[in-house]
């Protein structure tokens, strides 16, 4: 069906309108959504997109008006290329069919995967877009019996942090147009969010943590952001969401690409926090020899 088509974008729909285990981490989450999506999907050959059958996504998002629903979503790269996140980005407006974002978190994480093996941290739990709060420096998620401070590693250096300035200008140009209220950053140990913020135009107002990464929130992190109006979160995404093996064990359709990059989406309603609509989008490349 997808012989013709180099790129594939797959969208999994309103998530909450399918069936699902309770407590599920999030690389199950999604290879669950992919076995729903692909099981009744609709396929446009024509520009390479997949998406489940009778999906209620604008109809939940829709069911209340714009001002009274916040949307918000976090773009998952393990590769710095600015085109994959500006495709990540429109394929949010294009699906949510909004043009504005209430926030946009972005996770990039420089590192270095052998073929279908996954992270250590793949198995993190889903997290909420806007993540749990932190409050004096720790939340209850956050153990005391074996203290440990500081994130994991991020990057390679000046390396890494040269290339996250790079996808920051692309969030940046969003931000200014008015497409994006709120931008966020996940991950960044304190030296890195620190030159990130000196030296961007727009500053980040969001900072997740992930929740395997410590147990007790680094206090430089913690003075940092309440210093410069920061809202520290935490999540427990792992670092790769989703992989080529994971691709290839979900059958022939998906089978011949790779995940390129991952976008998640939550829709509440702003009075009663209500949460009415979430789902994830994954764009894809056609593996090199499989053309």
């Amino acid at each position: 069906m997808l012989n013709e088509s180099r790129n594939i974008i797959i969208s999994t729909g309103n998530i909450l309108s399918v069936s699902k285990k309770a407590g599920q981490k999030t690389t199950e989450e999604i290879v669950d959504c992919l076995k729903s999506t692909i099981t009744d999907p609709v396929v446009h050959l024509k520009d390479g997109k997949i998406f489940r059958n009778n999906d209620d996504l604008i109809a939940k998002i829709t069911e209340n008006e714009r001002k009274h629903i916040k949307i918000g979503g976090k773009i998952f790269l393990n590769r710095a290329c600015e085109l994959n996140l500006e495709s990540a980005i429109e394929n949010l407006f294009k699906t949510l069919e909004v043009d504005v974002l209430d926030n946009l978190i972005l996770a990039y994480h420089p590192r270095k995967y052998d073929v279908g093996h996954q992270s250590n941290h793949t198995n993190g739990t889903a997290g909420l877009t806007n993540g749990n709060s932190i409050t004096n420096g720790t939340t209850n998620h956050f153990s005391t019996s074996v203290p440990k401070e500081g994130v994991l590693a991020w990057g390679d250096g000046g390396n890494s942090l040269n290339e996250l300035k790079k996808l920051w200008k692309i969030l940046e140009g969003y931000a200014e147009e008015k497409k994006i209220i709120q931008l966020g950053i996940a991950d960044l140990d304190t030296d890195s969010l620190t030159e990130l913020y000196a030296t961007c135009a727009v500053k980040p107002t969001i900072a997740q943590i992930n929740l395997s990464a410590c147990c007790v929130v680094p206090p430089s992190l913690q003075e940092f952001c309440n210093k410069n109006d920061i809202q520290l979160l935490t999540h427990s995404d792992p670092e790769e969401v989703i992989n080529r093996q994971a691709f290839r064990e979900l059958g022939d359709l998906l089978k011949p690409f790779t995940p390129t990059w991952t976008s998640r989406y939550q829709v509440h309603v702003k009075c009663r926090g209500v949460l009415t609509a979430k789902g994830f989008i994954i764009g894809a490349q056609r593996d090199m020899n499989d053309e």
